[in-house]
């Protein structure tokens, strides 16, 4: 019984901190090689939902993929996603695992769902 438990409170802890981290416009794609960071961030309009403030910079919201963390086929694919948003002009979902500022899942869609 108390591995069952153990096992439904581990179920409940991973799923309830995956979520949205934003859904908007892209108005910019910034890929990055200093020494504090290696990675791109993508950055979404003011008007972006589901955001977190501890994810912006200048009063911009920003999500991001740290080189390491994705490998590069995905780091690739999530770059030439954002960026064809971008010069569409059209909305990006950004999905986290753990809920940071870490880019897990990326949707080019019109509405959340």
């Amino acid at each position: 019984m108390k591995i069952f438990i153990g096992a439904i409170l581990t179920i409940f802890t991973l799923t309830s901190n995956a979520g949205s981290i934003g859904f908007g416009e892209v108005v910019a794609v910034k890929i990055y090689d200093l020494s504090s960071f290696k990675g791109v961030k993508i950055y979404l309009d003011s008007s972006a939902t589901h955001t977190d403030e501890d994810c912006t910079e200048n009063g911009r919201v920003y999500r991001r993929v740290s080189l390491g963390q994705q490998n590069e086929a995905t780091t690739n694919r999530i770059v030439s996603l954002a960026t064809a948003a971008y010069m569409a002009g059209k909305k990006l979902r950004l999905h986290s695992d753990a809920n940071s500022c870490e880019i897990d899942f990326v949707a080019l869609q019109e509405s959340v769902f």
